[in-house]
C-alpha cells in the first residue's frame, strides 16, 4: 500500500484522455486547494492507520503558493516524425496529443519557455537537436531561470546548434540566467546523470554565470544548476521556521545536518549551536555550501565534509568538542538513507534526531529502525512541499527514550 495508492479513490478520475496527461504529472491540481488539504490530510491518517505508526500526525502545512510554483520543470523528449514533443514522462506518450502541455503547477514564464523551445526544436534546422536531446531542463527562483539541455552526445556540430537556440532564448521577453549542456550518454531515467564516465565532460555552459542564487528569511545561498534544491520555493521558507520550532536549537550544542546539499539547513540553523557540521558526498553542492558561508556571517563557525554518507562514515564525524549534546538533522534522498546508517547514527546515542522525508513511502521502515534503538516519537509535522502531486514532505522528531 502506497501513498499515492490510498490518495487516488479520494480524488477521481480524470474525464477525457487528455487529462490522463496533467493527471500523471499533477493528480490534484484541479481540485480547490483546500478540497485538496482535506484530502491529503484523510490519505495520511489511513497510511498511519494501515501500517500501525505511532504518533499522530499534525495537519498537513499548506502552501503559501499552491500553484505555479515549481522552480523546477523538466520534460522528456520524444522525436515523432519531425515534431519534438516534450512529455511528463514516457507514460504521457500515450495520451499526450499536442506537441507541449503545460502545468498548473509550474510558472508561466516556464510554459512559454517550454513552448518557444518545442516549436523551434521542431524546425529543420535544428533536427541534429532534436536527435540527440534527452530533457529540456528549467530550473532557477521565482526571479532567475537557467536552462538546461540534457544530451545524449557531445560533438561540435551539436553544440553550435545549442549555442545558435542560446542566443535566440538570450532574446525572449523572460529573461534567462544561464543556457548549459548536460552530456548524459546512458539515456537515464534521471534528468541530471550521477553515474557519468570520467571521459565525458558533464557541464558545458553557453552563456550566464556558472552559479544560481536564492535567499531565505535574509540568509543566502549559491548553488550550482545540478544540484539539488527545493522546488517549491514559497514553501522554504515555512519548513525553515517548522525545522528550528522543531530542535529549539542549543547554544551549548552540536548539529550534524546530513545530506546537507549546499547548506540551506546549516547556514541557518549554525546562529543557535555551538558547533554545527554539515555532511554530503564530494560535489558541487559541498562546494556551495562551503562557499556560502561567505555569504552569512553567522555560519563561519560551521564545518562542511564532503563524505559519502554511509554506516562507516557516520560513526566516525571530527567533531570540536565531542562532549556536547548532539542533535542531528537527517534529509535524506526520496529514497532514503543507505542500509545500516540509521543503525550508526543511533549508536551515536544523539539527543534529538528531526528525520525529514520527501516520500512518504519510506516512513514506516525507518520508524522501525529508530524504534529498535529506543527513538521514540515526539512530534511528526506534514509539509506540502508539493501541491497537485500525490505527495507530502514529513518532518519527524524523534528523542532517545521519551514519548
Amino acid at each position: 500500500m502506497t501513498f499515492a495508492g490510498l490518495l487516488r479513490p479520494l480524488v477521481g478520475q480524470p474525464a477525457g484522455p487528455q487529462d490522463m496527461v496533467t493527471m500523471q504529472s499533477s493528480p490534484l491540481a484541479h481540485l480547490d486547494y483546500q478540497e485538496e488539504l482535506k484530502i491529503k490530510n484523510q490519505a495520511l491518517g489511513m497510511f498511519w492507520t494501515h501500517f500501525r505508526l505511532p504518533g499522530k500526525q499534525e495537519p498537513v502545512i499548506g502552501s503559501p503558493k499552491p500553484r505555479r510554483y515549481r522552480t523546477t520543470s523538466k520534460r522528456k523528449a520524444v522525436l515523432k516524425g519531425s515534431t519534438l514533443f516534450l512529455l511528463f514522462n514516457d507514460r504521457a506518450l500515450r495520451y499526450q496529443k499536442k506537441p507541449f502541455v503545460e502545468s498548473l503547477l509550474e510558472p508561466l514564464e516556464h510554459g512559454r519557455l517550454f513552448a518557444f523551445l518545442q516549436q523551434k526544436i521542431s524546425e529543420p534546422a535544428f533536427t541534429l537537436v532534436a536527435a540527440h536531446l534527452n530533457y529540456l531542463i528549467i530550473r532557477g527562483s521565482y526571479t532567475e531561470r537557467a536552462v538546461i539541455f540534457n544530451v545524449d552526445t557531445l560533438n561540435g556540430p551539436l553544440v553550435r546548434k545549442l549555442k545558435l537556440l542560446a542566443e535566440y532564448l538570450q532574446k525572449l521577453p523572460d529573461p534567462i540566467s544561464s543556457v548549459s549542456i548536460y552530456p548524459d550518454p546512458s539515456r537515464s531515467d534521471y534528468y541530471l546523470e550521477k553515474g557519468q564516465p570520467p571521459d565525458i565532460l558533464k557541464f558545458k555552459k553557453l552563456f550566464g554565470r556558472t552559479d544560481l542564487t536564492v535567499s531565505h528569511h535574509g540568509f543566502r545561498y549559491s548553488y550550482h544548476p545540478t544540484s539539488f534544491s527545493q522546488v517549491n520555493e514559497a514553501m522554504v521558507p515555512v519548513m525553515l521556521d517548522r525545522v528550528r520550532a522543531l530542535l529549539r536549537p542549543d547554544p551549548a550544542g552540536t548539529l550534524l545536518d546530513l545530506y546537507c546539499g549546499y547548506g540551506l539547513f546549516s547556514h541557518f540553523l549554525a546562529p543557535g549551536y555551538k558547533q554545527v557540521v554539515g555532511i554530503d558526498a564530494e560535489g558541487p553542492a559541498i562546494r556551495s555550501a562551503i562557499f556560502n558561508k561567505k555569504f552569512n556571517p553567522g555560519s563561519r563557525k560551521a564545518r562542511f565534509l564532503a563524505r559519502r554518507i554511509t554506516a562507516k562514515s557516520v560513526e566516525n564525524i571530527p567533531l570540536a568538542d565531542d562532549s556536547a549534546a548532539e542533535t542531528i538533522l537527517l534529509d535524506p534522498p526520496r529514497l532514503g538513507p543507505q542500509e545500516g546508517v540509521i543503525d550508526a547514527l543511533s549508536r551515536r546515542e544523539p539527543k534529538k534526531v528531526l528525520h525529514i522525508f520527501c516520500g512518504v513511502d519510506q516512513i514506516p521502515d525507518a520508524l522501525r529502525q529508530w524504534k529498535q534503538h529506543d527513538y521514540r516519537i515526539k512530534r511528526i509535522v506534514p509539509l506540502d512541499m508539493f501541491p497537485g502531486t500525490a505527495n507530502l514532505e514529513v518532518l519527524i522528531l524523534q528523542e532517545k527514550g521519551r514519548g
